[in-house]
């Protein structure tokens, strides 16, 4: 079907009449309509739009919802629409109207413009803009459903683990080279995807099981007067973020290769520009963790801030608000809530396990005071973080870096006037941390120390191996995201029984000495694995060939073949030995 789109320029009567070929208008109150002829009665009702009456009918699903668009997905008896209500909550929207096109018309355009040059997307079949004395306000674009496409991430996320090998190999293979071409079509084009990320491309399968891949959201499509290769790179490296973290080299390789084998020209060196996509792509991720690691702090779309005279809370919105409200009264409640079970109870922290509402169902959680250790330490928290708020913070940057760790669902301090202070509630007395408690998990110390030795020697050694190799990976995927955990030890880290082949097996836990650095300095690398190697020193089945086969999984390949692992070896067991001969002179027990 031939898609035509009205001109651009601006409607200065509301009443005034525009007819491309294919396409009508009609008025409807003060929201003018351009749609397709054969979609005018399934669209429109003597009212305008039907989609009250969609909702009365229960045919209406909210897609996304904030405060500049909200996305619906009509079910109609024929078909599936799309409708996107473009906002204009703030004087900066009503100035962009006005100054620049409708959003909606604006992706109708570039949906356009990508048909053109080869790249599948949407097909508009209306477009409403909401006009007042010719100045244009809201606007909607309704488009046709793609049938049976899903977002890529959705995808690669959900469905490809669920497919049984090889075809997995041979989609994951195809997706590569698609993605490729598709990305070399758009910048040979001119164009770049400001927004390039998995969310914004659907994928579905066809009879040959090939992948086919539509563009969407193309009010971040831009085109430049020249894309030279310096552009392009930056560009990839908004898709390649998501991909670094979940696909391997060989497979960011391939799809690579097929980008510049369909890309017209091609850079002064392939190599230089494969590790400058890789740069980029690290300076990007570092710059888009970091901005997400800050969420946890203020309210937004993710997290709510609650104060009282009391106390003060920052809470998940997967936590229910139900839940918050006994702690602004009273933080100590939960020690005492029925079916509470004291974890620990020590002179810096008290734990109990309860249950609370967490995304609509009873969760078990464990809730953490962190004890005054000295009369000065409310005071000293105005110049430095306290315990709970740095535990919360990490636990924030770990989730956003992709780091394996239990789901952080409240910071909360109880505040009290301190004699010599004349601000009311300033003052953190107490803090609290609430976590979900992981199911079916033990500490790492206690599996190895407790349930290895009841292990024969046939079984012992597979599973040593296991651990060896999954508790590698762990470390080395901390240190690539520029974390380091200064108390690293067995009993800080969570071992899931029931993991599967593709889930996680460990998780760090107790994150108060958690710190962001980028780029993380060498000694912070050997004093977090020598401090775990101080904890695991009397493993079960630990040789000094399990801490090789242990260092040559954490250790990048090139250092292990370039014979720098021996600098590594040699520095873990000079920090190892410091860190015993201190405990020991202190008379203070290994952990």
């Amino acid at each position: 079907m031939t898609v035509l789109l009205p001109s651009t320029r601006p409607q200065t009567t509301a009443g005034r009449m525009f007819k491309p070929p294919e396409w009508s208008f009609e008025q409807a109150g003060d929201v003018g309509w351009w749609l397709q002829g054969r979609w005018r009665e399934a669209l429109l009702g003597p009212n305008g739009l039907r989609l009250d009456e969609w909702k009365a009918e229960g045919r209406v699903e909210t897609i996304k919802s904030g405060p500049h668009r909200v996305v619906y997905r009509v079910q109609l008896p024929d078909s599936a629409i799309f409708i996107k209500h473009y906002l204009v909550p703030d004087r900066r929207a009503k100035y962009r109207q006005w100054f620049r096109r409708g959003k909606g018309r604006n992706e109708g355009k570039r949906s356009l413009n990508l048909a053109s040059i080869g790249v599948p997307t949407i097909t508009p079949i209306a477009l409403g803009e909401r006009r007042k004395r010719g100045f244009l306000f809201d606007n909607f674009l309704i488009t046709g459903e793609i049938p049976d496409a899903v977002p890529l991430d959705a995808f690669v996320e959900r469905d490809l683990p669920e497919i049984p090998e090889p075809r997995r190999s041979r989609l994951r293979q195809s997706l590569a080279l698609a993605l490729g071409v598709l990305t070399a079509r758009l910048h040979n084009a001119k164009m770049q995807h400001i927004d390039f990320h998995p969310g914004n491309i659907l994928v579905r399968l066809d009879e040959d099981d090939a992948p086919r891949l539509a563009m969407i959201d193309l009010d971040a499509l831009r085109t430049e007067k020249s894309l030279d290769w310096g552009k392009a790179r930056r560009n990839l490296a908004l898709l390649d973020h998501y991909f670094w973290t979940r696909s391997s080299r060989v497979d960011r390789g391939r799809f690579l290769k097929a980008y510049l084998e369909a890309r017209d020209g091609s850079p002064d060196s392939a190599r230089e520009f494969a590790l400058g996509v890789e740069e980029s792509t690290r300076l990007w991720a570092e710059r888009l963790w970091r901005r997400w690691g800050k969420r946890c702090r203020s309210t937004n779309k993710y997290f709510q801030v609650y104060k009282s005279n009391n106390a003060l809370c920052i809470a998940s919105r997967d936590l229910d608000p139900s839940e918050v409200a006994p702690l602004l009264i009273d933080p100590d409640a939960p020690f005492a809530a029925p079916g509470a079970r004291l974890m620990k109870d020590s002179r810096t922290t008290r734990l109990v396990e309860t249950t609370m509402l967490v995304d609509g169902r009873p969760t078990s959680v464990v809730y953490k005071r962190f004890n005054r250790k000295k009369w000065i330490d409310p005071v000293l928290a105005i110049f430095r973080p306290s315990r709970a708020w740095r535990s919360w913070q990490a636990g924030q940057h770990l989730a956003s870096r992709g780091v394996p760790t239990p789901q952080n669902l409240a910071f909360v301090a109880r505040r009290r006037k301190p004699w010599f202070s004349p601000f009311q509630g300033v003052l953190p007395y107490e803090t609290y941390l609430i976590t979900v408690k992981q199911p079916n998990a033990a500490t790492l110390s206690e599996h190895v120390f407790q349930e290895l030795p009841n292990l024969d020697e046939t079984a012992l050694q597979p599973e040593v191996r296991r651990l060896t190799s999954a508790l590698a990976g762990l470390v080395r995927q901390l240190h690539e995201r520029s974390l380091s955990h200064r108390d690293l030890k067995a009993s800080n880290i969570l071992i899931s029984r029931d993991a599967g082949p593709n889930e996680d097996l460990f998780s760090l836990i107790d994150l108060v000495g958690v710190r962001l650095k980028n780029p993380l300095p060498m000694h912070r690398r050997v004093q977090n694995l020598a401090r775990l190697s101080v904890s695991l020193a009397d493993a079960p089945g630990r040789t000094r060939t399990t801490s090789l086969r242990f260092l040559r999984a954490y250790l990048p390949p090139r250092l292990m073949h370039s014979g720098e692992w021996k600098m590594f070896w040699r520095a873990i067991e000079a920090a190892s030995r410091t860190k015993q001969a201190r405990n020991q002179r202190r008379g203070r027990p290994l952990s």
